[in-house]
């Protein structure tokens, strides 16, 4: 990442941050429905458009990661306790790999089930493992994603409360200065 004196993430960064967050609830939501909330029937149906939505969210966030890596972006803010700089940094570290570990491990359950892994028919997603016979590694997979699933939910909260609070707190426009769309908030001097 190259911290610089940006006071807003690069167009693209914002872009993809923004679906990201839209398609990561829509997936959480598309998951939980396709588990515990409809009939078998229906279920089969939303499986695969999850498997198929999680494909699109790695590769988005494959994206954003080379872009993040690649683009400055603002650094800390000034004043910012270094525990709290500390916490925001491990809490935006586990967002980035849980967003990279849940596709990983449905990737590994599909494949396992022998699922047709078409990518909204038009691309094949390669089985990057043969399946032994011992399942194991099947239900280590399951238990990796419903738990970072529940992992991803909780600390995507965290993140928009704190920035919730940090704005409602400070009074500084800090979302739409950061990661908004609109004109940028003047500050006084």
């Amino acid at each position: 990442m190259k911290a610089s004196g940006a006071q807003r993430y690069p167009l693209v960064l914002r872009v993809l941050h923004w679906l990201l967050a839209l398609l990561l609830a829509a997936q959480i939501l598309l998951g939980f429905a396709a588990e515990r909330w409809t009939p078998r029937a229906t279920s089969d149906l939303l499986f695969p458009f999850h498997f198929q939505l999680g494909i699109l969210i790695l590769c988005l966030m494959l994206l954003r990661l080379a872009l993040r890596l690649a683009l400055p972006v603002p650094g800390h803010e000034e004043g910012e306790s270094p525990w709290r700089h500390r916490l925001r940094a491990a809490v935006h570290g586990l967002l980035y790999a849980l967003v990279l570990l849940l596709p990983i491990s449905g990737h590994v359950i599909w494949v396992w089930m022998g699922a047709d892994r078409t990518f909204f028919g038009a691309l094949e997603i390669p089985a990057f493992f043969v399946p032994p016979d011992e399942e194991t590694g099947r239900a280590l997979a399951w238990y990796v994603h419903v738990y970072g699933a529940w992992t991803l939910l909780a600390l995507a909260c965290l993140h928009g409360a704190a920035a919730m609070s940090h704005a409602w707190r400070r009074k500084d426009g800090f979302i739409t200065r950061r990661m908004g769309f609109g004109g940028m908030r003047k500050t006084a001097d």
